[in-house]
């Protein structure tokens, strides 16, 4: 398979592994959590919202991804949510 024009331009691009990190409020019935999507593998995960990892989603979020295994090489905010970017090809449930 060929490289693609912007490969050829810059040799450092790198394929990455990016999960959409939302945080899901609390409810009457359950308290706040975070959600990661995987978009890759078409699956999400919802993790508690603990203080003691972190004190937004995606510093939570980063602490169980990295308690799984993933490596991290960098993040970034969207519009409501966070992106974390790893090069671990991984699905997150299984992990």
């Amino acid at each position: 398979m060929g490289k693609n024009t912007a490969q050829k331009m810059n040799t450092n691009i790198k394929n990455t592994h990016v999960l959409i990190v939302k945080y899901v409020g609390q409810t009457n019935h359950a308290p706040s959590r975070v959600k990661i999507i995987s978009e890759r593998f078409k699956q999400s995960i919802i993790i508690p919202f603990d203080y003691d990892h972190g004190i937004d989603s995606c510093e939570i979020a980063e602490y169980w991804l990295l308690s799984k295994g993933f490596k991290i090489i960098g993040h970034a905010e969207g519009k409501g949510h966070y992106y974390v970017i790893s090069d671990t090809f991984e699905p997150l449930k299984g992990k």
